[in-house]
């Protein structure tokens, strides 16, 4: 499901505002290659971006060196995934101050939870000379699915 037009609109107006920040020059390739993340199923991988990019004849690179800074501007939070190799996917977090996913290494299902206590830790934790704006937490392990199936096979 592509992101709503809230999420899309706070997506264009951060990366406005961290190209201006950083004396950065706009660039019209940039938010085609934001605007096709907004219209792909989150999460998504670096492969499933550059296949919808082909109609536009954008660049390979220009999408890799997009999505980084889509990362560095937190407006995308890249995971790492093992189904079967090792992979990368990307999610639009833009406008999330907290997430905690739990991803199993088997099958790579990934359910989104919402831990209260883990909560309440991370945002009474201090740090000095640091200023958390949000968080990401990913627990890797097996689902119940992949443990059952572990047990039977044995």
């Amino acid at each position: 499901m592509a992101v709503s037009t809230k999420t899309r609109n706070l997506a264009f107006k951060q990366l406005g505002a961290y190209i201006r920040q950083n004396e950065m020059r706009p660039s019209r390739v940039r938010e085609a290659v934001l605007e096709q993340i907004c219209q792909l199923q989150q999460p998504f991988t670096a492969e499933q971006l550059v296949q919808g990019c082909e109609t536009q004849q954008i660049s390979v690179a220009t999408v890799y060196n997009t999505l980084n800074l889509l990362v560095l501007a937190q407006i995308l939070c890249a995971t790492s995934r093992q189904r079967g190799k090792a992979s990368t996917e990307y999610e639009i977090v833009v406008g999330k101050s907290a997430r905690v996913q739990v991803i199993c290494t088997k099958c790579g299902r990934v359910t989104d939870i919402r831990d209260r206590l883990v909560e309440q830790i991370v945002k009474e934790r201090k740090y000095s000379n640091f200023v958390m704006r949000h968080y990401s937490l990913f627990i890797y392990g097996e689902c119940k699915v992949c443990r059952s199936h572990k047990r039977k096979e044995k």
